[in-house]
């Protein structure tokens, strides 16, 4: 299934890698529409919130309704770690895959929220008491200034299932005074701009040169290949 075959390619490409065996650019492509893919062929008929999960995990990377990289993007290695990352942290984690489908829509509509709010009405629409409904679960929503004035961050946590969960994310109002920072990132919503954690993990991945391999990523039901 899915996880089965999401483990093994990470697997794979761990162990290339750490070998400084690195695809040339054609069969980094070739990598990516294979997994991409598979994992079309392994969720076909699976609930929609997944679909749309897996398919951000290539987000930024490649468009996979079509199967092809995103115009403008020149792929690298970190390409290939960033989309294999997400799709661990979704399907490797431990827990039911419906579980961290379900959270991430939960703090996904947070966001949503936090993005459409105006900064004069974060206060009386955001942080109530009780918190926010969103998805039929209660949440905590809380909204501070960092110590050097330089941003806001918007931090939230609700119970689903069994977990306790707590995230949060960099906020920017673009008619806030900063006391002269120069990181305000105009955004959508009430002018303000947020900064994902999905972002932070793409800046983090790493890139490499080295000799190309001629090592394939398995395809559905293979044992992970050797490198030549």
């Amino acid at each position: 299934g899915l996880q089965a075959y999401t483990k093994q390619a990470v697997t794979q490409v761990r162990g290339q890698l750490q070998r400084n065996d690195l695809p040339t650019a054609v069969q980094l492509h070739r990598y990516i529409h294979e997994v991409v893919r598979v994992i079309h062929k392994l969720s076909a008929g699976a609930p929609e919130p997944l679909c749309r999960e897996l398919a951000r995990c290539f987000d930024g990377v490649w468009d996979c309704g079509a199967n092809v990289p995103l115009k403008g993007t020149t792929l690298s290695v970190a390409h290939l770690l960033f989309a294999l990352q997400r799709l661990e942290a979704l399907l490797l984690t431990g827990h039911t895959v419906s579980g961290v489908v379900a959270v991430r829509e939960i703090s996904s509509g947070i966001r949503q929220l936090i993005a459409r709010t105006p900064f004069a009405r974060i206060q009386q629409e955001l942080l109530k008491p009780g918190g926010v409904l969103v998805r039929g679960v209660q949440v905590n929503v809380a909204f501070s200034l960092a110590a050097d004035s330089s941003h806001h961050t918007f931090s939230w946590s609700f119970r689903h299932g069994d977990r306790e969960v707590q995230e949060s994310v960099l906020y920017w109002d673009e008619h806030f005074d900063y006391g002269g920072s120069s990181c305000s990132d105009d955004g959508e919503g009430g002018g303000s701009g947020l900064e994902n954690e999905s972002d932070q993990e793409m800046a983090g991945a790493s890139e490499g040169e080295g000799p190309a391999s001629t090592a394939q990523l398995p395809t559905e039901g293979e044992a992970p290949a050797s490198a030549a």
